[in-house]
């Protein structure tokens, strides 16, 4: 693997989803782990099925992941990453979403705690996108 093709891709999806191992991965999503390994290795690629239940485990759109897996059924190359986002990003993501196990009181709470620790950052970060 030259680490640029749909192995390499869902290796940093993985470590930037913050699961320790794909196996851990593999469980969040409902996957069989040895299923994750043959994609990580590259001898198989996802269903369009398995790309739907892991494009949000990952933090990532459906599209996302399957220009990553079929580039050359799409007519181009895989995509660029985008810069990374922030670890931190994806853990939020997932704790804040809709079908998280995290009580939906203590997500609301957190919620508003977030906005309101982000709050007086938000003007400076609008002033600094147009300068």
């Amino acid at each position: 693997m030259a680490g640029t093709g749909f192995g390499a891709y869902l290796k940093e999806a993985i470590l930037a989803a913050r699961f320790p191992t794909p196996t851990h991965f593999a469980r969040a999503a409902g996957t069989d782990p040895s299923v994750v390994l043959r994609w990580l290795s590259e001898e198989q690629r996802p269903t369009i099925k398995s790309i739907e239940r892991i494009a949000s485990v990952l933090g990532k759109s459906i599209n996302e992941i399957v220009l990553a897996a079929y580039p050359d059924r799409l007519n181009g190359p895989a995509p660029a990453a985008p810069p990374a986002a922030h670890p931190l990003v994806h853990e939020l993501a997932r704790m804040l979403a809709d079908d998280s196990q995290i009580p939906r009181a203590d997500r609301e709470a957190l919620e508003t705690v977030l906005d309101r620790m982000l709050d007086p950052y938000r003007r400076l970060m609008r002033r600094r996108k147009s300068g």
